[in-house]
């Protein structure tokens, strides 16, 4: 453990009152930050780490607008001894949705835009496949994830590619939606990136300037970067881990520099809680004022209202749930929580902010899963809020071996449905060519020591394994850490026995045509 400092503050002299099932209850008072017992936390996270084969994990915890926690623990990389500390740079992914749907608050508080103006208004150019949508979507339908188009979908764009912002937000047209618009929330990459070149065309410089003049810079965030490159000769920087070939591996860094507004942010655990204390203070910093108070109410309220899972309300005394402008909002035990999430490859992140309580949390690993960040952060709001005792880790692993049980009982039906007796309609050689479509470009088809390989990109290349009739399965050489290791390729032929097209999942099935 690299311990960064563990300053005292002041002692809360409040209790929290709680309307619970129709009746007033008293909570039990929180603890103040000097009375948590930063010894266990310490000693838990430890274990966690172990259990979990986490390499590294940095924390920081703000209450009333001051840092009382910040540690490092285990290391960057995998068998070097540099360890991670308050300091160290990680991915944050996702996080940086909320860095974006701010710059879009300032603009809105300076008139530049309106946050329910058409996206047409600013980005004259932008299309979806429906002409209707194209014309009504609005900034606040981008930053609600309510445009339609599928989870993750046309992530494959970004992933293992090197394509223009520009050329992904032209190739949205050609993106069908697998939900109404407006009346469904499918968590969306791509809409983020819009939201961020809608910005980028308002100010006059690229998102990455802007980010960095607007919020960054202000916040005196100064280790936090927006492109994979500047972390090249950096010292203090964490690598990213996954597990391949059932082995615990380095793996490079997914390059997010296409869809930058919507996950390119690198940061440290210190930096972070910069940029948490300034939303937990009404958007001011240290007498810096990034935000107005409105702006960031606005940004911390439900605009999209979601589901509660059993599980949440059972483990988490959760009764509502929703997502605001860049963030997710939602209730812990009786409290407000606005949280977010960023997972890329080998990196996850997790802040969690209490406004109510002053609190915020947020932890930075160099592995996924996501299941330890979360274990991390209710052992800390518990100790904070002067909650009973849990063993979240075990809550967490019991969560995770649940869905991996959930799992094996779908491959297990998958085998008993197959068909191992149905053979392709046409000799294995006649899959082989390019395949295309406007939305992704070309994919091939080629034969590797007598199997059949499907390639679109380093990241999207995979093995293929005879399923039954022109159905193969994919089992990819390089997973995505949220995507599945294994898929479904479906080719079709036409009567004469021509092969003419194939479908393939990525986060959503995705039809080629094939060209030669």
């Amino acid at each position: 453990m690299t311990q960064f400092f563990v300053p005292r503050v002041r002692a809360l002299a409040r209790s929290a009152l709680l309307l619970a099932a129709g009746a007033l209850s008293w909570s039990a008072p929180p603890a103040s930050a000097q009375q948590v017992d930063w010894n266990r936390i310490d000693s838990t996270i430890e274990t966690m780490l172990g259990e979990w084969t986490t390499p590294g994990v940095a924390v920081a915890v703000v209450k009333d607008d001051s840092v009382v926690f910040a540690n490092g623990y285990g290391v960057r990389r995998l068998g070097e001894p540099d360890p991670v500390g308050p300091e160290t740079r990680f991915a944050v992914a996702s996080n940086t949705k909320a860095f974006t749907a701010a710059l879009l608050a300032q603009q809105h508080a300076e008139e530049a835009l309106a946050i329910d103006d058409r996206v047409k208004n600013h980005l004259p150019d932008f299309r979806m496949s429906d002409p209707w949508i194209s014309d009504e979507i609005r900034i606040n339908d981008l930053l609600t994830h309510r445009s339609g188009l599928p989870t993750f979908g046309g992530d494959h764009l970004w992933i293992g590619q090197d394509l223009a912002r520009e050329t992904v937000v032209q190739r949205v047209r050609w993106l069908e939606p697998t939900g109404p618009f407006r009346a469904s929330f499918q968590y969306q990459n791509l809409m983020y990136l819009v939201a961020g070149q809608v910005a980028a065309a308002v100010a006059g410089m690229d998102w990455d300037r802007l980010v960095t003049e607007r919020i960054l810079d202000p916040l005196g965030m100064t280790s936090t970067t927006t492109t994979l490159a500047s972390l090249e000769g950096l010292d203090d920087v964490a690598a990213a881990h996954e597990h391949v070939g059932g082995e615990l591996r380095v793996v490079e860094y997914d390059d997010v520099s296409g869809v930058a507004p919507a996950a390119a942010l690198n940061s440290t655990a210190l930096d972070m809680a910069r940029w948490m204390r300034a939303n937990l203070n009404g958007g001011e910093l240290d007498g810096t004022r990034i935000l107005s108070e409105r702006a960031v109410r606005e940004m911390q309220s439900i605009h999209y209202p979601l589901g509660v899972s059993p599980w949440a309300e059972a483990n988490l005394g959760q009764r509502f749930s929703g997502y605001g402008y860049g963030w997710f909002i939602s209730e812990y035990k009786g409290r407000k929580v606005v949280s977010h999430s960023g997972g890329l490859t080998g990196m996850i992140s997790l802040q969690t902010l209490l406004p109510e309580e002053g609190i915020g949390v947020v932890v930075l690993t160099n592995y996924a899963p996501d299941a330890p960040t979360r274990a991390i952060t209710y052992t800390i709001l518990d100790a904070l809020l002067g909650e009973p005792t849990r063993d979240w880790n075990s809550v967490y692993r019991g969560f995770v071996e649940a869905g991996k049980e959930r799992s094996e009982r779908a491959e297990a039906e998958l085998e008993t449905s197959r068909s191992r007796d149905l053979p392709p309609t046409v000799p294995l050689e006649s899959f082989v060519g390019t395949y295309a479509n406007q939305l992704s470009g070309s994919a091939e088809v080629r034969m590797e020591n007598d199997r059949l390989v499907f390639d679109y990109n380093p990241r999207h290349l995979g093995d293929l394994e005879h399923w039954e009739g022109n159905r193969f399965r994919v089992h990819w050489r390089h997973p995505i850490f949220d995507m599945a290791p294994r898929t479904f390729l479906d080719f079709e032929t036409s009567e004469a026995g021509t092969v003419e097209a194939l479908t393939v999942t990525f986060y959503h099935p995705n039809r080629f045509m094939k060209s030669e």
